[in-house]
């Protein structure tokens, strides 16, 4: 035991004696850009980051439901849980100090940081040859565009920033709407030249030139530049081997179902399926580190069926969850009236309004129920007044749920997540973009032969020139991209956000409330946090907020 204590003191004093150099900090191993950024292969992980921001920018959603923002506070859907809820009101919730205002302005801007720290270092770096070194840069300025198009077309003009920043900078100015889309249109063109063609990218989810040349033709429509968008589009549907899917195909294909339903069932989205219409495709690996985007599209927008009551009895019309009915769902954001309905006046021949595609009813499950073994909305099992936000129930759209086909290892009460890839563009959607541009440059019926090959994809009643307005082709993408396309954004770039939310959305049109909405809120306010730090210039904020 002394000899103990002797040693204990003994280290005591050695520790005192040399604490400056027993608490200096030694580092053996870190990370900086500058040898994080040497090699083909370290730019190539960088460049993963790129589609991984996207993924979780668009479908990673935790309990608030951010990922679905460019959804719910549309005219396609609402936020079914109170008429005061998150962005449910855009003149009371849309302010510079939300959450989601912030969320959305600064996952853009990392994707461009990240984007120009590539840009900034991968010509110092040896690469096997240009063609392997031009598709990084192809894909760096692709991402790019797609984030300065979220923020311009969110936010107004916003701060260009080209190089990489690696000081702290607080004096952004806004640049002009028009400099913004000029310089997307620079990255696109560039990414364009620089990315492979279709079938020669060599994985799944990589870029292709189809994907560069169809935001390409998006921006032209801005820039009011149509002819040039009619021949981007036109790249993409005629010369690079993409085609509308017109036969069932895929892993399903040999059940009850037809061709639009084939393109949401879990491995049939990309290229290497058989899929010739898939342009661009989120990528979700189920039980692979790193590949599961927490992708909650089926809970958040499968009403909360299992917790129906019967009228006659009290009883739950349901056992629980269950993944023929399509997961847990909670109900938090629900199709809109136009969305369930109004669109689908005179379609009854409309494949994408089946009944696979859209379920309006479902079968009671719970023998203890009066109504087992009954659909409820036949049965009148429950009433509205009851659901007064249509909640607990309005439709299962099968195209957010994997029906039937979750993974083995997911039991009812987990089936919450889509578990599948997930379309950011699809060829269906180039064709609504060069009718768009054909309509404004003066060409109806063009505008019209391509809107007639989405529709009769879908048995859809073809229609004629005459029949061709902005009015018709927002329908459209409505009927066709519902939970694809960023209806937000959509809607900001025609110009439309305003009315159409006035007009369709139910937390706002006297539905379930009339909350208000302003003039100004064309596009949305500049985060206050981005404006207090630029101490040292003037960031503008929107009129009106």
């Amino acid at each position: 035991m002394k000899n103990l204590k002797y040693i204990l003191v003994l280290l005591l004093i050695t520790i005192s004696c040399n604490e400056d150099e027993l608490l200096e900090e030694q580092a053996f191993s870190f990370y900086t850009p500058d040898n994080s950024y040497t090699t083909p292969e370290q730019i190539d992980i960088a460049v993963v980051q790129l589609y991984e921001n996207v993924s979780q920018m668009l479908y990673g959603s935790g309990a608030n439901g951010d990922a679905f923002t460019f959804q719910y506070t549309t005219d396609v859907g609402y936020d079914a849980i109170a008429p005061n809820h998150e962005l449910n009101s855009w003149g009371d919730q849309i302010r510079p100090e939300k959450r989601q205002i912030s969320r959305f302005w600064n996952d853009f801007y990392q994707q461009i940081y990240d984007a120009n720290v590539i840009l900034n270092r991968i010509n110092t770096i040896e690469y096997s040859s240009e063609e392997e070194r031009n598709i990084k840069i192809g894909e760096a300025k692709f991402f790019r565009a797609f984030a300065y198009r979220g923020l311009v077309t969110i936010y107004g003009g916003v701060p260009l920033v080209l190089e990489e920043t690696d000081s702290p900078k607080r004096d952004f100015r806004r640049a002009s709407v028009a400099d913004v889309w000029t310089q997307i249109i620079s990255d696109l063109t560039e990414a364009a030249q620089f990315l492979p063609g279709a079938d020669e990218v060599q994985q799944d989810g990589r870029m292709a030139k189809g994907a560069a040349y169809h935001l390409l033709a998006e921006a032209y429509i801005v820039t009011k530049e149509y002819q040039k968008a009619i021949t981007a589009a036109s790249e993409v549907i005629d010369n690079l081997g993409y085609a509308l899917m017109r036969e069932r195909f895929g892993t399903r294909s040999d059940e009850p179902g037809d061709v639009y339903w084939d393109l949401f069932r879990r491995g049939n989205q990309n290229r290497g399926s058989g899929n010739t219409e898939a342009i661009y495709v989120s990528q979700y690996e189920f039980l692979v580190p790193g590949g599961e985007i927490n992708d909650n599209l089926a809970r958040f927008l499968v009403p909360l069926y299992w917790q129906l009551k019967g009228n006659s009895d009290g009883e739950n019309l349901f056992l629980g969850p269950t993944k023929k009915n399509g997961g847990r769902g909670i109900g938090w954001w629900a199709a809109s009236d136009y969305m369930l309905n109004q669109v689908w006046e005179d379609a009854q021949n409309d494949i994408r309004n089946s009944e696979f595609n859209i379920i309006r009813d479902i079968v009671a499950d719970n023998p203890e129920s009066d109504y087992f073994g009954q659909k409820i909305v036949e049965s009148g099992s429950f009433t509205e007044f009851d659901d007064p936000t249509k909640r607990w129930w309005s439709a299962i759209f099968a195209k957010s749920t994997p029906i039937n086909n979750f993974p083995d290892q997911i039991v009812d009460n987990q089936a919450n997540s889509s578990f599948r890839d997930r379309y950011v563009i699809r060829l269906a959607e180039t064709y609504l973009l060069r009718a768009e541009a054909y309509f404004l440059n003066g060409d109806s019926d063009a505008a019209a032969s391509d809107i007639n090959e989405v529709r009769e994809r879908s048995l859809a009643t073809p229609i004629t020139g005459g029949d061709v307005n902005m009015e018709f082709i927002l329908d459209e993408r409505a009927r066709e991209l519902f939970v694809e396309e960023n209806r937000l954004m959509t809607l900001m770039r025609i110009g439309v956000i305003v009315d159409r939310v006035r007009t369709y959305n139910p937390m706002h049109n006297g539905q379930y409330a009339s909350n208000p909405i302003f003039d100004y809120q064309n596009v949305w306010p500049i985060p206050n946090t981005e404006i207090e730090r630029n101490t040292e210039a003037t960031l503008e904020q929107n009129p009106g907020y």
